[in-house]
C-alpha cells in the first residue's frame, strides 16, 4: 500500500491547540515587535513594521493550513459554513450597529475608552466587526454540530 493513499488520522484537540498556540505566539512576537519598531522614522520603520507583519500573516497562514489539511470532512464542512453564515450575519449586525452610531451621531452611547481620534475610533470599529463576526461563527459552527449530530 502507498503510504501517501493511507487515511490521515484527524489531528483533533492536540492539533488544534498546538496550531494555535503556534499562531498566538507569532502574533506576539509581531504585536511587541510592531511596538517597538512603530518608533522608528521615515520609511525604515514603515519597511520595518510591515515586514514584521507579513511574516506573522505567512507564519499564522501556513499553521491554518497545516491544521486545515488535518482536519477531516465533516470538520470542514462545519467551518466553512459557521464561517459563510455566522461570519457573514455577525459582519451584517456589527456593520449596521457602527452605521446606525455613526449616522446617528450617539458618541454618548459609545463607551469612553473608545477615544475620539479617527485612528481609535477606526480600529475600534473594526474590531467590533470583528468580534460580532467571532460570535456568529460560534453560534452557527455549534448549531451546525447540534444539527449533524
Amino acid at each position: 500500500m502507498n503510504p501517501s493513499a493511507k487515511p490521515k488520522r484527524p489531528l483533533g484537540l492536540t492539533g488544534y491547540v498546538a496550531a494555535l498556540a503556534v499562531t498566538a505566539l507569532i502574533a506576539g512576537l509581531a504585536g511587541a515587535g510592531s511596538a517597538i519598531f512603530s518608533e522608528l522614522p521615515g520609511v525604515l520603520g514603515l519597511t520595518v513594521t510591515v515586514a514584521t507583519l507579513s511574516v506573522a500573516m505567512a507564519v499564522g497562514l501556513a499553521a491554518c493550513l497545516w491544521w486545515w489539511r488535518g482536519i477531516d470532512e465533516a470538520a470542514r464542512e462545519a467551518h466553512k459554513w459557521a464561517w459563510w453564515w455566522g461570519g457573514s450575519g455577525g459582519m451584517a449586525v456589527g456593520g449596521v450597529v457602527l452605521l446606525t452610531l455613526m449616522a446617528r451621531n450617539e458618541a454618548r452611547l459609545l463607551p469612553s475608552g473608545i477615544g475620539s481620534d479617527p485612528t481609535d475610533i477606526f480600529v475600534s470599529g473594526m474590531m467590533v466587526v470583528v468580534l460580532f463576526q467571532l460570535a456568529g461563527y460560534a453560534l452557527a459552527w455549534a448549531g451546525w454540530w447540534l444539527k449533524h449530530r
